[in-house]
């Protein structure tokens, strides 16, 4: 009896050792053709740089891969036959869909708008599809507003009722313009695959982000913070300065947020809290640096490139553009952190939490990130199309790789490790990049739909009517929106809502174009990332520290301070953005709101050399209010104001170290008893 329950768990064991062998073998071969699919993605996108491929065929194309790679990614995830099947079978019909639309496109262009019966079926399978694998990648967010905006528009007219209806008059502002339910949906329809977003999805955003994969495999992480340790070493608050400076520098080519806390937390946090930091601090410090990156040239996030082409100009125009405030927001993290670690007395040495690297390899690193950034750059500066940067970075990329991998044959350098790492890290960008693909499809429907409905200049009216003609009411009330849409929906999309809805209202208002959509670019970016109640990067960053969430988001936002404000400052000092280029106006705003940002960073922290009493704290807190109205009124009244509070802030905290620093010291601390 014995011997036949052994032998039984033997054949059980036998069996489940084959199932994970199937499993893992399917895996990996998995795993090699989305590495295969991503790679013709990719050729395909460089191909398009210097010979162009149709706008309506290109897309299709690109959908039809990306789709690809993400129902291999589902099976990946848990390889069941009922999910094989399934997911086999969706697969099957979108490639069916858009072989149809290929078919057609000629035809569908030419009747946009008034498509057949069948072709409108083909059409919203195909795009029902896009949505359900947005949901797969991201949650229903894309999905669900995609469908809400999709329904507006199809009937929002009410002309569906059985019965007339008197609607509030805040309501009635939504009722569409009488349409037909073909119409509408046929224009959704194609867009969802030949959109604006789609076409950028197959032009650079998926080469972009496996240019970021191959970035990110070269080792240069090692180095950044080899540098980082070296850069903050004697400054107070070093773990934290080290924390900023390597996390934000690397999300620069992760794309910055959640993803990139997960990649540089789990050295900075630990840093960090071993410093003296407590586990909210160290969260925060690590979240805020991550989303920085979001807003850092070169490489920023995928709203960027659409608010490029919103605003008319080009990406490097974009990258101007964002360049300073990025430094501002640094400025206004890195004081918070030196005031905060001066206050409360945190360790400075970082080295003991670094490992050391030959010199070989950091400088093998060093070539990996640098040489294929400043390529980027340079591209860039010569007025080059963003496709064709990218294009020549990674050729770059390519070439050191090479490069390096012949140095290693021949012993001189390591590069097994990035050399192995680079497959999962494309895989990994490429299933990012499908994701990102069906979320393009999402917002093209949701343009669609707000251009059809006209429901953009509708909002652009009645919050002009809302703010009574007020800019700055107008502007309050734009960002406060803003963030309530960023507590449901990922960065992208709050954008585009935005832009499309509530900048215009600014722009009726004599707000410039570009500054209007930078203000609604930057609170997308920012402002819900870090601030609670949601806090997206905050909740990766605190369970990577064992923090309390809600003390952590608002930590995140203490050092955020400086950000928090900073629209408002920018939107009122357009100068700051380099609209006119470096001229005087510029550096006299450029000074004055960086003293502001520190100054009122130093009120919010209560330290400048010295603890802050109540008064000097409030003072410094005031600093952005009177620069605020200075730029929005122009008035040298109040920017008298802002510099006599830096003044008096900086004089109490100089004045009352030298009096410390002269006073007698106690009997007891010279070693006499006192009698």
């Amino acid at each position: 009896m014995e011997e036949a329950t052994e032998q039984e768990a033997a054949r059980a064991a036998a069996e489940d050792a084959r199932s994970r062998s199937a499993q893992g073998r399917l895996q990996n071969w998995l795993s090699w053709a989305i590495f295969t699919a991503a790679t013709i993605i990719v050729l395909l996108s460089m191909w398009n740089v210097w010979f162009p491929i149709n706008l309506s065929t290109g897309p299709l194309l690109h959908l039809a891969l990306t789709t690809s790679i993400i129902s291999m990614a589902f099976v990946l995830r848990r390889p069941t036959r009922l999910r094989i099947g399934w997911i086999a079978l969706v697969q099957i019909i979108a490639w069916i869909g858009l072989f149809f639309i290929y078919r057609d496109q000629l035809e569908l262009l030419q009747r946009l708008g008034f498509a057949t019966d069948f072709q409108l079926f083909y059409m919203f399978m195909v795009m029902a599809i896009l949505f359900y694998y947005s949901w797969i990648m991201f949650g229903p967010v894309f999905a669900v507003t995609a469908g809400l905006f999709g329904g507006y528009a199809l009937f929002g007219d009410f002309q569906w009722l059985p019965f007339d209806i008197e609607l509030p008059r805040w309501l009635d502002l939504l009722r569409t313009a009488e349409t037909t339910w073909t119409r509408a949906l046929s224009i959704m329809t194609l867009r969802a695959v030949q959109g604006t977003i789609v076409v950028f999805s197959f032009s650079f955003l998926f080469m972009l982000l496996v240019m970021g994969a191959l970035l990110q495999s070269s080792g240069g992480i090692g180095f950044v913070w080899t540098i980082a340790r070296g850069v903050t070493r004697r400054v107070s608050g070093g773990p934290g300065l080290v924390a900023v400076l390597s996390s934000s520098t690397v999300a620069t080519f992760t794309g910055g947020g959640a993803a990139n806390a997960g990649i540089t937390g789990v050295v900075t946090i630990p840093m960090m809290k071993r410093a003296g930091y407590n586990s909210e601090k160290a969260a925060a410090i690590e979240a805020v640096a991550s989303v920085a990156g979001g807003i850092t040239p070169p490489i920023l996030g995928a709203a960027a490139f659409i608010m490029a082409d919103f605003v008319g100009k080009t990406y490097f125009d974009i990258i101007i553009i964002t360049a300073i405030p990025a430094v501002l927001f640094y400025l206004g993290l890195a004081a918070y952190i030196v005031f905060t670690a001066q206050r409360d007395r945190i360790d400075m040495a970082v080295d003991q939490d670094f490992p050391t690297i030959p010199r070989q390899q950091f400088l093998m690193q060093m070539t990996l990130l640098l040489v294929p950034m400043a390529t980027l750059i340079v591209m860039l500066t010569q007025r080059l199309s963003i496709q064709l940067a990218v294009f020549w970075t990674i050729i770059t990329i390519l070439v050191l790789w090479g490069f390096f991998i012949i140095l290693a044959r021949l012993g001189i350098v390591e590069f097994q490790a990035e050399w192995r790492q680079a497959r999962q890290n494309v895989v990994r960008a490429a299933i990012l990049a499908s994701g990102i693909a069906m979320a393009a499809a999402t917002l093209d429907v949701m343009l669609s739909a707000i251009t059809q409905t006209g429901l953009g200049l509708r909002v652009a009216s009645q919050m002009a009517d809302w703010g009574q003609g007020s800019l700055i009411l107008t502007l309050l009330i734009a960002i406060i929106a803003s963030y309530f849409l960023g507590l449901g929906l990922p960065p992208l999309p709050v954008y585009v809502i935005t832009a499309v809805l509530l900048a215009p209202a600014l722009v009726r208002l004599d707000a410039e174009l570009i500054v209007a959509h930078y203000v609604m670019y930057y609170t997308a970016l920012v402002f819900p990332n870090i601030n609670p109640p949601v806090a997206s990067t905050v909740l990766v960053t605190g369970q990577m520290a064992g923090a309390n969430y809600l003390r952590a988001s608002i930590e995140a936002t203490k050092f955020a301070g400086g950000a928090m404000y900073l629209p408002f400052l920018l939107f009122f000092g357009p100068e700051l953005l380099l609209i006119d280029g470096f001229n005087l106006r510029f550096f006299h705003v450029f000074v004055l709101v960086a003293a502001t940002i520190v100054i009122g960073q130093a009120g919010l922290a209560g330290f400048l050399g010295t603890r802050q009493n109540l008064l000097i704290r409030t003072l410094g807190m005031l600093t952005p209010v009177f620069t605020f109205l200075y730029l929005w009124s122009r008035d040298g009244r109040w920017e008298m104001a802002a510099w006599a509070a830096v003044l008096v802030v900086v004089l109490y905290g100089v004045l009352s170290r030298i009096f410390k620093r002269g006073a007698p010291e106690p009997a007891a601390a010279k070693g006499v008893t006192a009698p």
